[in-house]
């Protein structure tokens, strides 16, 4: 059985929106990213977790549990980050720059066993989640910096 993509409401390049919800202008959030960490080819998604199984099915792939809140969620076989909370525009800003540090992460074939090597430890305890963490800090630090 296959699941149609919801339609997008907003769309910037492979970045869409599919919660009416979302209040901010798509393309001001990606440039707000862009001009943090350059561009990436990275697809971003925003969207409630039961379009993101829809969106993962039609892809193809396998559902996700998702089984306490998220802000945002790395797909690493898709290479789609999916955004769950934006009420806050800061907060979205580093989730989405987490999500994406996830994505060079994965990218770097000398850091990727990492994923599957600390599965065993607790999410905070990992050296990806860590690194991603302080990552999308530095960068809010410099957004904060310019935006003053």
């Amino acid at each position: 059985m296959e699941f149609p993509l919801p339609k997008a409401l907003q769309q910037a390049g492979n970045w869409c929106v599919f919660d009416e919800d979302f209040s901010w202008d798509l393309y001001q959030v990606r440039e707000d990213v862009f001009g943090l960490v350059g561009q990436t080819d990275v697809a971003v998604l925003f969207c409630d977790t039961c379009e993101a199984n829809n969106i993962l099915l039609h892809m193809g792939e396998e559902e996700e549990e998702f089984l306490f809140p998220l802000h945002g969620y790395y797909h690493q076989r898709s290479k789609t980050i999916f955004i769950f909370m934006w009420e806050d525009y800061e907060r979205m800003l580093e989730t989405i720059l987490h999500e994406i540090r996830h994505d060079m992460q994965f990218q770097q074939s000398l850091i990727r066993h990492v994923f599957h090597a600390e599965r065993h430890l607790p999410y905070e305890e990992r050296w990806i989640e860590k690194d991603a963490r302080e990552f999308a800090r530095e960068k809010m630090r410099a957004y904060k910096r310019r935006k003053a």
